[in-house]
């Protein structure tokens, strides 16, 4: 089996993840790591036998490498994505892909000439729900969509900043936002938004609201309902409810359930159906974006909705979503 040379810009919290992931695949190795704070890459690159970096221009100028995580906070992106697919190296990136649509855009267009593979971090994606849903929603109509993303604040100093994380739906109930999108393969195409930071203080470590509320239209004018808040100091629950016909489908990441009748063959708990990770390196071994379940281009969609969402929040009127996206 040929060996896989696989680099890491970003090793915190979901970088040691993902790292952790990719080095127990056979014919993988990790070849080199980055992160802008010297003691965590020099760390991770002595764990994982790999060449540690602060400068991902310099990583990229030296390392011979087939593929590349990219996980990195949102207002963190800026030419590695660009720099890498100009020299043929695939590229996994954590969601949400950029802090703004012309930056998405950008990177989308070197993807797009490069030719080379992408993967997103929708993880809920992989999961046996998301692939039930999928097939049971085909050919139905809905009448109505109801989301909630309910929990508290990460721990991450960037977070609680507007101009750095851009908000809990641009960086957190983007997972549900995408699970929309996947489970009915329609596309959102109207987004009208109210926030407001009604629990948490205001400092000048935080700016963000702290409750959002967003309705939604998808393509064939199904009304989408979602609500999310970061204000919980513990727990939290977050899910979609499906209306369709004279019943309902209750879905979380390992849950179905139907009401007000068991639908055979539905019902149940469920795990993760495929490794993400793993789903990414055989896609770059074997050449096959199929086994991706969200490229690049699909997640700039979905950040183009959470970003209309924080326009009409502004502005106080609704934002139409016109594709092509530029």
């Amino acid at each position: 089996m040929e060996t896989l040379y696989v680099g890491f810009i970003g090793v915190g919290g979901m970088g040691q993840y993902h790292l952790k992931q990719v080095s127990r695949l056979p014919g993988v190795k990790v070849a080199a790591v980055c992160d802008v704070n010297a003691d965590l890459a020099q760390a991770m690159g002595t764990q994982y036998g790999a060449q540690a970096y602060t400068d991902h221009h310099e990583m990229l100028e030296k390392e011979r490498l087939d593929a590349l995580y990219v996980v990195v906070p949102p207002y963190a992106h800026t030419d590695a994505e660009i720099i890498a697919a100009r020299k043929g190296i695939h590229l996994f990136v954590e969601k949400p892909v950029a802090l703004t649509l012309e930056k998405a855009l950008e990177i989308e267009q070197a993807v797009r000439e490069a030719g080379i593979i992408t993967s997103v971090g929708y993880v809920l994606r992989y999961y046996e729900t998301a692939t039930r849903m999928r097939q049971h929603l085909s050919g139905r109509d809905l009448a109505l969509v109801s989301v909630y993303r309910w929990g508290g604040v990460p721990g991450v100093p960037w977070w609680g900043l507007m101009s750095r994380s851009g908000g809990q739906i641009v960086e957190q109930t983007t997972h549900q936002v995408d699970l929309v999108r996947y489970m009915t393969g329609k596309e959102i195409t109207q987004v009208y938004a109210d926030y407001d930071l009604r629990i948490l203080p205001r400092t000048p470590y935080w700016d963000i609201p702290d409750v959002y509320s967003v309705a939604m239209r998808l393509e064939d004018g199904t009304p989408v309902s979602l609500t999310s808040t970061c204000t919980l100091r513990r727990g939290g629950e977050a899910g979609i409810r499906f209306f369709i016909e004279d019943y309902w489908v209750d879905v979380t990441a390992t849950r179905i359930r139907t009401y007000p009748d068991t639908i055979i063959g539905l019902d149940g708990e469920y795990k993760e159906e495929m490794d993400i990770d793993r789903a990414f390196i055989e896609a770059v071994r074997l050449r096959d974006p199929s086994l991706v379940r969200c490229d690049y281009s699909d997640a700039v969609r979905t950040l183009a909705v959470t970003l209309a969402a924080n326009q009409s929040a502004r502005t106080g009127k609704p934002v139409t979503l016109r594709r092509p996206l530029r």
